[in-house]
């Protein structure tokens, strides 16, 4: 499974404003409907939270990767945000973070989702991108970068 074949270029936010967890998540929520990609952003919104309710997705070394299992989705979902300076989502290293993976998957297959969080976890774990993926001023390098990263762990 290949990251870039679910994350689209205009999946890519590098201007979110940055922010406490719960504005963070609205704000890319928000973002991602009014680009059309989703259709409802409260229910969307109030799965992620109940999601960090129990655990917060805030892995280590600067990314976060909020997931829900949404009815309404079919196919799994991915969104991405860059935060140059870094925001705190509370994450397991208690570092910043820099990097949101906004994962939406089916109720219908969980074992997509799954799929996705431990390829994603992996890429982390094995490469450095995130470093990188901060230096990045156009979203269209985005997969480039990603795809030559994800190389090195297939």
């Amino acid at each position: 499974m290949k990251i870039c074949s679910l994350l689209k270029e205009k999946h890519i936010f590098l201007d979110l404003k940055p922010g406490d967890k719960r504005q963070v998540l609205e704000e890319f929520v928000v973002a991602v409907k009014k680009r059309n990609l989703i259709l409802d952003d409260k229910l969307i919104l109030d799965e992620l939270l109940k999601r960090e309710s129990l655990g917060s997705t805030g892995l280590e070394k600067g990314i976060a990767i909020p997931h829900a299992l949404i009815d309404e989705v079919k196919e799994p979902f991915l969104a991405l945000a860059v935060f140059k300076k870094g925001i705190d989502f509370e994450a397991v290293d208690q570092m910043p973070t820099y990097v949101l993976m906004l994962l939406l998957g089916s109720k219908n297959n969980p074992g997509a989702q799954l799929k996705i969080l431990a390829h994603v976890c992996r890429l982390v774990k094995e490469t450095n991108f995130v470093e990188q993926i901060r230096k990045i001023v156009d979203p269209s390098e985005i997969c480039d970068l990603l795809e030559e990263e994800e190389e090195k762990i297939v």
